[in-house]
C-alpha cells in the first residue's frame, strides 16, 4: 500500500466515521430528525464526510503530495458533505413542518422558561 492518496483518502474515511458520529450525536441531542432513517444517514453522512476532510488533506500533504491537491481532497470531502446535506434537507423538510405545525404554541411552561 505505497498510494498516498488511498492511505489519505482511508484516513478520512476513518477519522470521518469516528470524530463525525459523535458530531451527528450531538447534533441529534439539540434537535431531532423527523425525516426518518434516510434522513438520519444522510445526516451522519454529512457529518463523517466533514469531519474527514481536513484529516485526509492533511495526511494527503504530509506523504508528499503538493498542497493543492491536498486542498482539493478535502474539498471534495465537504462536497460530499455538502450534497448529503441537500439530501438530507429535501428528506426533512415535510416531516419537520408537520412536527412543528402541531405544536400546541404557548404555554405556561413555556412561559417559564423563556427568560422573559
Amino acid at each position: 500500500m505505497n498510494n498516498p492518496l488511498l492511505i489519505a483518502i482511508i484516513v478520512g474515511v476513518v477519522a470521518g466515521i469516528l470524530l463525525g458520529s459523535r458530531v451527528a450525536a450531538r447534533s441529534l441531542t439539540e434537535s431531532p430528525i423527523y425525516g426518518g432513517s434516510n434522513a438520519k444517514g444522510f445526516h451522519w453522512l454529512a457529518c463523517a464526510a466533514f469531519a474527514g476532510g481536513l484529516p485526509a488533506g492533511l495526511t494527503d500533504i504530509i506523504l508528499g503530495r503538493n498542497v493543492l491537491m491536498g486542498f482539493v481532497l478535502a474539498l471534495c470531502f465537504i462536497g460530499v458533505s455538502f450534497a448529503s446535506l441537500l439530501l438530507y434537507g429535501l428528506l426533512e423538510r415535510g416531516p419537520r413542518a408537520a412536527a412543528e405545525a402541531k405544536d400546541r404554541g404557548w404555554t405556561a411552561e413555556k412561559a417559564r422558561t423563556s427568560g422573559l
